[in-house]
C-alpha cells in the first residue's frame, strides 16, 4: 500500500527530469517500507515485506513515539530500519542508540554492524568503526551513529548532543540515566522509545501517558508466527492469562503495579572491572576445566539448580571483610542432577568451601541430601534453602518469635550488601540485566512476590548471601540467628 504523498512525489521527480533509475531511487527513500524491501533482506535472503501494522510506526515523522509492546513483534527490525535509512536519507546529523545494559546494546549494535559492512550499497560509506569503549560508526556523508549504554547513573549519555535517540528496552531505564538522556538532545530532534512493559510505575511508563507523544502497542499475537501452541505455552509458562508475565511479555501491557527489588545505581557502584574472575559455561559431556591453584580464603558457593531447558547457575565469592567478591560463575546448560552435584564435589575440591547454598526446589533437595549422605564434613558444609519456607530468628525482645519469609530474607541480605557497598562484583552483562528486570509485588495478604523470570544468577547469589550469613553470624557474642529452622508455609 502507498502512502498519499507517493504519486505526487513520483511526477514531482519527473518533472523536473529525473531518470526513471533516480527516480526509483528517490521513492526508495521516500518510503522506509520501500527502502527496506530493497535494501534490507529479511528472513532467508528474501526481500523485507512490511507488516500492516508495522507500517504506520515505520514511515513516522514524530518528533516523540513510544512502544509499549510484547516480545518478538519487530521492534529491533523496525530499529535497524531507522537507523540504516537515516544514514542515508539525514547526512550531518547523529544518531544515538541507547540502553541501559550492555546485553540489550551489543546484539543490537552487532546486528547494524553486520549489516553496514555486508550491504553492498552500504559498505563503502562507512569509514570509521569503533567498539570500545562505545560503539561508534562515521559515515562518508557526515552521519555518526552512536551506541551505548547507559553506565553508572547515566553518566554515559554526558557530552553527547544528537539529533535523533532512539532508547530500546526502555522499562529498563532508571531515573538518574533518563536525567542525562534528556539533556544529549538537540533542539528540534528525536526521541523513539520502545520497551516491554514490567509493572514499574518509572519513566517509561510515565511516557506512555504522554499524549503528544505517537503511541504504539503491539502485542505479541499480532506476529503472524504466534500460534495456538505459542500461547498455550506462554500462559502455562508465565502462570495465566491474567498473571504479570503474560500481561507484560505477550499484551504489552502495564498490568498491576510493581516495584523493583534492587536499586542498579547500587549494582553499578559495586562493579570492579579489576577483579579477577572466572567465568566458565558447561554443558552435559563437558569437562570442568577449573584453575591448579586458587587464591588463600574463605569460599561460599550458592547453587540454583535448573534441568533440561533451564540453566543452572553456580556462583563462587571469597569473603574479604567488610566485602564479599565473585571470583567465578559456572553457567551450565541442560546438565543432570548426577553430574551437577558431580561438579559441586569438583568445585569443592578447588575452593573447599566454609558453606555450600543449594536452592532446593525441584531435585535440589535430592542434591543436597546426596552432598550430606558422603559425611559429616558434607553435613557441615550444604544448607539447603527452601524458598517458599520460613526462617526463624532469634526471639523478638518480648519474647515473640521471630519468622521472616526465606527468600524476602535472602533478598534482604543482598540489597544491604549494595547499598553498604560490601559485595564486589564483577562486570557481568548477564547479571546485571536480571538485576535491571526484577521486581515484586505486592500480595493481597500483604506478602512479597517476587516475579518469577530470568533470575537464575539472582537466586544463586541469595543462596551464597545466606550461606555466608549464618556461617559468619554463629557463634557471635550476639547472634542474629541461634535458632534456626526451616518450615514450610
Amino acid at each position: 500500500m502507498r502512502s498519499p504523498h507517493y504519486e505526487r512525489a513520483r511526477r514531482e521527480l519527473k518533472t523536473r527530469g529525473f531518470s526513471d533509475d533516480a527516480v526509483r531511487q528517490w521513492l526508495n527513500l521516500h518510503e522506509r517500507a520501500r527502502f527496506a524491501h530493497a535494501y534490507l533482506p529479511g528472513a532467508k535472503g528474501r526481500p523485507w515485506v512490511v507488516r500492516g501494522y508495522q507500517r504506520k510506526s515505520l514511515e513516522s515523522y514524530a518528533l516523540r513515539k513510544v512502544h509499549c509492546d510484547g516480545r518478538d513483534v519487530g521492534k529491533t527490525a523496525e530499529i535497524e530500519i531507522i537507523a540504516a535509512w537515516a544514514m542515508v536519507a539525514c547526512p550531518d546529523t547523529e544518531m544515538l542508540i541507547a540502553t541501559q545494559c550492555e546485553n540489550h546494546l551489543f546484539p543490537l549494535m552487532h546486528r547494524l554492524v553486520r549489516r553496514f559492512q555486508t550491504t553492498p550499497a552500504f559498505a563503502p560509506s562507512l569509514v570509521e568503526l569503533r567498539r570500545s569503549p562505545s560503539w561508534f560508526l562515521r559515515f562518508s556523508n557526515g552521519f555518526v551513529l552512536w551506541g551505548r549504554i547507559a553506565g553508572p547513573r547515566g553518566m554515559n549519555f554526558q557530552g553527547l548532543h544528537v539529533d535523533w535517540q532512539i532508547v530500546d528496552e526502555a522499562q529498563e531505564m532508571t531515573e538518574n540515566s533518563w536525567g542525562e538522556l534528556y539533556q544529549a538532545l538537540n533542539g528540534g530532534g528525536r526521541r523513539w522509545v520502545y520497551g516491554v512493559p514490567n509493572g514499574l510505575r518509572n519513566t517509561f511508563y510515565r511516557m506512555t501517558r504522554i499524549p503528544d507523544a505517537e503511541q504504539y502497542n503491539w502485542p505479541s499475537t499480532l506476529n503472524p508466527d504466534y500460534t495456538p501452541e505459542k500461547d498455550v505455552e506462554l500462559t502455562l509458562l508465565y502462570g495465566g492469562k491474567d498473571s504479570p508475565g503474560y500481561l507484560h511479555r505477550v499484551l504489552g501491557l502495564h498490568g498491576s503495579p510493581a516495584h523493583a527489588v534492587f536499586n542498579l545505581d547500587h549494582y553499578q557502584e559495586c562493579v570492579d572491572d579489576s577483579i579477577d574472575f572466572l567465568a566458565l559455561t558447561v554443558e552435559e559431556q563437558d569437562p570442568l576445566d577449573l584453575p591448579g591453584a586458587t587464591e588463600p580464603g574463605e569460599y561460599y558457593l550458592g547453587c540454583d539448580l535448573g534441568y533440561a531447558r533451564d540453566p543452572s547457575e553456580f556462583v563462587v565469592f571469597r569473603a574479604e571483610p567488610p566485602h564479599l567478591t565473585n571470583v567465578m560463575r559456572l553457567h551450565l546448560r541442560g546438565v543432570n542432577y548426577a553430574r551437577q552435584q558431580e561438579i559441586i564435589v569438583e568445585l569443592d575440591a578447588a575452593y573447599d568451601f566454609r558453606s555450600i547454598g543449594i536452592d532446593c526446589g525441584n531435585n535440589g533437595r535430592a542434591v543436597a541430601h546426596n552432598l550430606m549422605a558422603q559425611g559429616p564434613l558434607w553435613c557441615e558444609k550444604v544448607r539447603a534453602f527452601e524458598f517458599g519456607s520460613a526462617l526463624e530468628l532469634e526471639p523478638l525482645p518480648d519474647g515473640r518469635p521471630d519468622r521472616r519469609p526465606m527468600k524476602t530474607f535472602m533478598t534482604e541480605l543482598l540489597q544491604r550488601h549494595l547499598a553498604d557497598r560490601s559485595v564486589v562484583f564483577p562486570r557481568l552483562p548477564d547479571r546485571e540485566t536480571q538485576y535491571a528486570s526484577h521486581t515484586y509485588s505486592i500480595g493481597i495478604g500483604g506478602q512479597v512476590l517476587f516475579e518469577k523470570g530470568n533470575d537464575h544468577i539472582i537466586d544463586a547469589d541469595r543462596c551464597a548471601a545466606l550461606a555466608h550469613y549464618l556461617d559468619t553470624q554463629r557463634g557471635t557474642a550476639t547472634p542474629s540467628i541461634g535458632r534456626m529452622r526451616l518450615e514450610g508455609f
